[in-house]
């Protein structure tokens, strides 16, 4: 992102930003006629009504209720699907519209990746009900051997990296995001704060460093990047007979995976198809300077890639759904994370092309659907609020007219969406989305990442 800062330097800074901020309004219904979708059980809880009071399930009962009766407004389900809110763990969001992106998509809580001090401002208000959009869970800048590079904090030192941690557990970030070219020594002295200040910490690499064992890094809340092993262990090898010892090795951390296999399948797919696939790209899912950015320093080398790249970059996508595979059937908990906003990756939409990448890779629906609820839930230690239809747990539910299990492409544009309590239709869901999009603010976004340098 060594770009950014240049456009930045170069504007001045003097507008205020549109404002999508919204007063806390009702956040209670009765969802009649509905099958909830259990995922923990692999099953179909047929016929339910669901009763929602501030935010939250407070009972789901074989009970239909008369309007003429009912102390809430009362929604006719018709025999649809109530499906857990979805979770991308892996985005990178700096505009208000993206948090709207995200919901329209039935994705009701992400986790931001690299993290600026806006985030968390925004991240209050949605849990505030001052903003609507997705929840949110907002990792630090990340903490990496790159020194002066741009949304990135640079440490060499176990000192140094003892004092990032220290410095963002202050300022109130979620948790600690270590990149893969930390040196042992910083490496092991972040992981040491963290544990100490008991904040959680994902690393970018299922890896350790220099002679570090992976078994270190036991307790931390994920790895990101199915890409890294054939990059980090494998050494850019085709190597699929040592993958069993290395998922063992990772499987002994209890760390979840986070694959995020839709990045490189954007990639390969920009090789291969070029302005064709970026024609077809929605340009209005990805902020402006984003967009500037990517276009300059990462999709152009897609679009003028070689035959040779194209036949490699595929061939590294089948390894990468191979390895994603073999790591849940060696028993390691997987996470759906997109990498949305990078390489144009539109952001909602690009976790359903990550869910569908999974169910490719061998993954059955229910599986994927953990993958993108309970399994994240449990990882951003939330499971008894959020990634399950159940009685007590947020009211974040996606309402589709057909059944997610057999065809998980309905999650996409789904009928409604309950987040926090709040009903959104599909109409209404478009519309937000739409109105997102034309009150983007391009000072803002100038604002928002100025203030990360």
């Amino acid at each position: 992102m060594k770009f950014i800062p240049c456009v930045l330097a170069s504007l001045l800074i003097g507008c205020s930003a549109a404002s999508e901020d919204i007063e806390p309004a009702g956040n209670g219904f009765i969802l009649q006629n509905v099958n909830v979708v259990d995922v923990a059980n692999r099953s179909i809880l047929s016929s339910k009504t669901i009763r929602v009071e501030n935010g939250k399930i407070t009972s789901i009962t074989d009970v239909d209720v008369s309007d003429r009766l009912a102390d809430l407004p009362v929604i006719e389900g018709k025999g649809g699907y109530v499906t857990p809110g979805l979770i991308d763990m892996h985005v990178h969001m700096y505009e208000r519209a993206a948090y709207v992106m995200t919901l329209s998509h039935g994705v009701t809580h992400v986790r931001i990746m690299n993290g600026v001090p806006k985030q968390l401002e925004w991240r209050d208000k949605v849990n505030a009900g001052e903003m609507i959009g997705s929840s949110s869970t907002v990792s630090s800048p990340i903490i990496s051997g790159y020194k002066g590079a741009y949304l990135h904090h640079g440490v060499e030192t176990a000192e140094e990296a003892r004092e990032a941690v220290r410095q963002y557990h202050g300022e109130g970030y979620d948790l600690i995001k270590l990149y893969g070219n930390l040196s042992e020594e910083a490496l092991k002295g972040a992981v040491a704060e963290g544990k100490r200040l008991d904040m959680p910490m994902a690393k970018h690499g299922p890896h350790a460093s220099g002679e570090m064992p992976v078994g270190e890094l036991k307790g931390l809340q994920s790895f990101e990047h199915a890409e890294d092993i054939y990059q980090g262990p494998l050494n850019y090898k085709f190597e699929p007979d040592r993958l069993p010892g290395i998922i063992a090795e990772l499987k002994a951390t209890e760390v979840p995976l986070t694959p995020t296999l839709n990045i490189f399948y954007q990639l390969t797919k920009l090789s291969e198809e070029k302005e064709a696939f970026l024609e077809q790209t929605p340009k209005h899912y990805t902020s402006y300077i984003i967009a500037l950015e990517a276009k300059k320093n990462q999709v152009d080398r897609w679009l003028t890639a070689s035959d040779r790249m194209v036949a490699h970059n595929k061939k590294t996508l089948a390894f990468l759904q191979l390895i994603t595979k073999q790591a849940h059937e060696g028993g390691i908990p997987l996470l759906v994370g997109s990498d949305s906003g990078v390489l144009l990756s539109p952001h909602g939409l690009a976790t359903h092309t990550e869910m569908r990448l999974m169910k490719e890779a061998g993954l059955d629906s229910y599986e994927v659907l953990a993958a993108a609820t309970i399994n994240s839930a449990k990882a951003l230690g939330m499971e008894n609020q959020i990634g399950q239809v159940v009685a007590g747990y947020n009211a974040d539910f996606i309402y589709t007219a057909s059944n997610p299990a057999d065809d998980l492409s309905v999650l996409v544009e789904p009928a409604a969406v309950a987040k926090a309590g709040h009903w959104y239709t599909r109409e209404k869901l478009d519309q937000l989305r739409v109105d997102a999009i034309k009150n983007r603010s391009f000072w803002e976004e100038v604002g928002v990442l100025f203030g990360a340098m």
